[in-house]
């Protein structure tokens, strides 16, 4: 992913396209519904909170049991996002549900550094702060 004070290139590994998105201009509208899975309780709220913040709708589930339960009801999202703490295998065994059941919703892999990239993620991001995957966010959501 590069940028600029005027634009966010973001690249999806899935399809092999580069996506280029200016920030939004200061509009009030609605933005999209975020599903988040994640594996840590404290984590999952910061990362709900932040996107709140900048207006997101959000869904945050605890482990793959509750997201498959939540996702039972067919509902539109715009991004998953699926985070760090946790094995490759459960993070994997996720992405390849979403996958099948959402083929058109990207997914947002957040990585530990010691972890190979979610393979069938659109994005993957080492989690080394929240700027980046904010970034993305916002721009695959654009």
């Amino acid at each position: 992913m590069a940028s600029s004070p005027d634009e966010y290139l973001i690249h999806s590994y899935s399809t092999n396209n580069s996506l280029a998105v200016k920030p939004p201009a200061n509009k009030q509208t609605a933005k999209p519904v975020i599903f988040q899975i994640a594996y840590d309780e404290s984590l999952m709220a910061s990362r709900a909170e932040l996107l709140k913040a900048r207006g997101f709708r959000v869904v945050s589930v605890l482990c793959n049991e509750a997201a498959k339960a939540a996702l039972a009801t067919p509902q539109d999202y715009a991004l998953f996002i699926v985070a760090h703490a946790c094995t490759p295998s459960v993070r994997k065994e996720m992405a390849d549900w979403l996958k099948v059941k959402y083929p058109k919703v990207e997914i947002l892999a957040l990585n530990p550094p010691y972890q190979p990239q979610l393979e069938r993620a659109d994005y993957n991001v080492v989690l080394n702060g929240p700027e980046e995957w904010l970034f993305v966010v916002e721009a695959s959501t654009a």
